[in-house]
């Protein structure tokens, strides 16, 4: 009989592991599958872009970034972010381990009499009484043994997500700097159109007084006269509207550094401010090991493929043991004698036979959100690419419109100072002053707006090549 119970058992668990794990295999995506161009639009640049910290040369900008480091709230909260990844590591680390306890326990029963427990009490002269007390002191393990993967692909995924989590920060850190230099170059270049306007405001007024003391003199008329005197008004209420401009980002540059209202040291003219050093893009796979939200997204694709082994060892047995040891007494003054020692062990071969809908929906739904991680990853990448061939047509393209706008500037102040002397000599009238001096500051403002431009392309570049602060 023992003998044909033991054939039963030996035909009949690998059949059950086999009728578990009968589920047909899904494609699993990796990142190996999403393809990239070997070159950006044809550049043969294989140098790997190294990315630092004096990538800014502007003292003031690079001291304003180190503050907010300490004290952005996006980076203190991305950092706790990290710190609750990590506790879910440790979390996905326990079941692999047994867990141990201690138990106590009391308890006064009563048993039927024609019952294994209630007849052998009743033939048992120790038992003190119809009511049977219990205790136990003793220490309890239960372990569920590994077989298939199932908790070590789960661990996997909370460290492959725990690692995204860092690379979530890093993102956060790139864009944080990124919004910190464009504000900043922003707030530098209406100091110079703030000054633009002071200049030309200066000039209007002398404009004005030459044109009231010609009125007088009988060789203007009350018309030129308002119209200068419009053009000086309507200068005068740009500078009101510069100044709000430069409040609001003064006061967004303060809130990004995480500070209260504080003076934002700055240079004094966008033409001055320096460009950051020459990057060189390198290969469009380079953005693999630098980009953060391409290895944030490569980690979650990771860990999703981990979730699908995990999913899929669910189908099969699960193998556990449990055990006890400790005294057994129903006299407590016995609790530690030799003879109340008691343990047990137990093997637990669990496998699924009607539960099988949730696990096959844990399956589809490990499937589905695995080809979710593989579109976003193969989006952020080519993004990425198109992100850097954008950039770095713009910065050059931007580069020969500064040039064109530099002489265009020059041109035009020469033209103004032109316009000037022949109307005080007779030979041009004062809507030609008008003119050419509203096409100098426009020219002026022109330039100040490519300068800055050309600062934020560079800017989009140090981005689009992963970023970072070291």
């Amino acid at each position: 009989m023992q003998n044909s119970i033991k054939r039963t058992i030996t035909i009949c668990l690998p059949l059950l592991v086999i009728w578990a794990g009968c589920k047909a295999p899904q494609k699993v995506f990796t990142s190996a599958d999403s393809k990239l161009p070997n070159t950006y639009q044809g550049s043969t640049d294989t140098t790997v872009p190294v990315l630092r910290k004096d990538f800014f040369k502007d003292p003031n900008l690079t001291a304003l970034i180190d503050e907010a480091m300490r004290n952005n709230f996006d980076v203190l909260i991305a950092q706790q972010r990290i710190a609750m990844a990590s506790s879910n590591v440790l979390m996905s680390k326990s079941p692999l381990l047994p867990s141990v306890g201690i138990n106590t326990f009391g308890s006064n029963i009563k048993y039927g009499r024609y019952t294994m427990d209630g007849a052998g009490n009743a033939t048992t002269p120790e038992v003190p009484g119809p009511l049977v007390p219990s205790y136990m002191i003793g220490v309890s393990s239960q372990w569920e043994v590994d077989i298939w993967g199932k908790l070590r692909n789960k661990k996997r995924a909370a460290q492959m997500r725990y690692l995204a989590t860092e690379m979530g920060k890093n993102l956060v850190v790139t864009s944080m700097l990124s919004e910190i230099a464009y504000r900043y170059y922003e707030l530098v270049s209406l100091e110079d159109e703030m000054n633009i306007i002071d200049r030309n405001i200066k000039l209007q007024e002398t404009a004005l007084d030459i044109i009231n003391i010609q009125k007088e003199a009988g060789r203007a008329t009350e018309l030129a006269t308002k119209q200068f005197e419009a053009l000086l008004t309507n200068t005068k209420s740009l500078k009101f509207e510069v100044k709000q401009q430069m409040i609001k980002l003064e006061n967004e540059l303060n809130f990004l550094a995480g500070r209260y209202q504080s003076p934002i040291s700055r240079g004094k003219s966008i033409f001055d401010a320096p460009l950051p050093v020459v990057v060189k893009t390198g290969i469009p796979t380079a953005l693999l090991q630098h980009r953060p939200d391409i290895m944030q997204a490569e980690l979650e694709l990771s860990a999703t493929k981990a979730d699908v082994a995990a999913a899929r060892a669910a189908y099969l047995p699960s193998f556990s043991i449990t055990a006890h040891a400790g005294y057994n007494t129903y006299h407590p003054e016995l609790m530690f004698d030799p003879v109340s020692t008691a343990f047990g062990l137990i093997g637990t071969l669990t496998g699924p036979l009607l539960n099988r809908r949730n696990i096959n929906a844990s399956h589809a739904l490990a499937i589905a959100e695995n080809k979710a991680a593989y579109f976003v990853y193969s989006k952020t990448t080519m993004n990425a690419i198109y992100e850097v061939q954008t950039t770095m047509s713009s910065i050059e393209n931007l580069e020969a419109k500064y040039a064109l706008n530099e002489q265009e500037a020059k041109a035009l102040e020469d033209a103004t100072k032109i316009a000037n002397d022949l109307y005080l000599a007779g030979y041009a009238n004062y809507l030609e002053v008008v003119t050419a001096q509203g096409n100098a500051i426009a020219a002026e403002l022109k330039a100040v707006k490519t300068k800055k431009e050309l600062l934020f392309s560079t800017v989009n570049l140090y981005r689009a090549l992963g970023g970072g602060w070291e």
